[in-house]
């Protein structure tokens, strides 16, 4: 009889430690990872200030650097600091009202910002560390009537590879938060490997 009793109070503690556990983090998938819960305001990196007057090419490009900047890391130290430039440019009020009922806001976002990284660098090697350079390659989307108003920037990058029929057009989702242009998701036109009219 007491044996049960313990059995049954020991079950208790564990399911107990286990409801304490979900409702600190419901996304398992995160438990290695620095939970952030940006705030959208004006920063600057890489000489660029992202205010209300900065264009979305400026915040890809800025996005784009810090990508590359995570990929490359030779440190934990320098990758945070990458992934804090990311978290600075993302969209952070519009993403969180995307998220699951039973995510936190922090959980929600670094989930989606740490996406980022692994989705585009297999061609983050093609990505320029100045604004000159990285400015004529892009191509914006006309701005959305939408609220808040959106767009796309498009950017060809090459393969590691060398292989032109590998090339590809990377895509960076932006949304006006706050007033600030801010970046939702990134990925692909799927539907093209070249920015010219009718690229295939």
């Amino acid at each position: 009889m007491l044996n049960r009793i313990t059995r049954r109070r020991t079950c208790l503690a564990g399911l107990g430690m286990a409801l304490v556990l979900a409702g600190c983090r419901q996304n398992v998938r995160l438990a290695d990872k620095k939970l952030r819960d940006p705030t959208v305001a004006s920063v600057t990196h890489y000489g660029i200030t992202l205010d209300v007057q900065a264009t979305p090419k400026q915040v890809a490009f800025v996005l784009f650097r810090a990508i590359k900047e995570d990929f490359f890391a030779a440190a934990d130290t320098e990758r945070e600091q990458a992934l804090d430039v990311q978290f600075d440019v993302c969209a952070a009020n519009v993403l969180a009202a995307m998220r699951r009922s039973n995510w936190t806001r922090a959980d929600f976002i670094t989930d989606r910002v740490y996406h980022w990284t692994p989705t585009l660098s297999h061609y983050a090697h093609d990505f320029d560390d100045e604004f000159a350079k990285a400015e004529p390659r892009m191509v914006v989307t006309p701005a959305s009537k939408d609220v808040p108003p959106r767009c796309a920037v498009r950017m060809e990058a090459a393969d590691p590879s060398g292989d032109p029929a590998a090339q590809v057009v990377v895509m960076v989702w932006l949304a006006k938060d706050d007033g600030f242009w801010r970046v939702t998701h990134v990925g692909f036109d799927t539907g093209r490997r070249s920015l010219l009219l009718g690229g295939g």
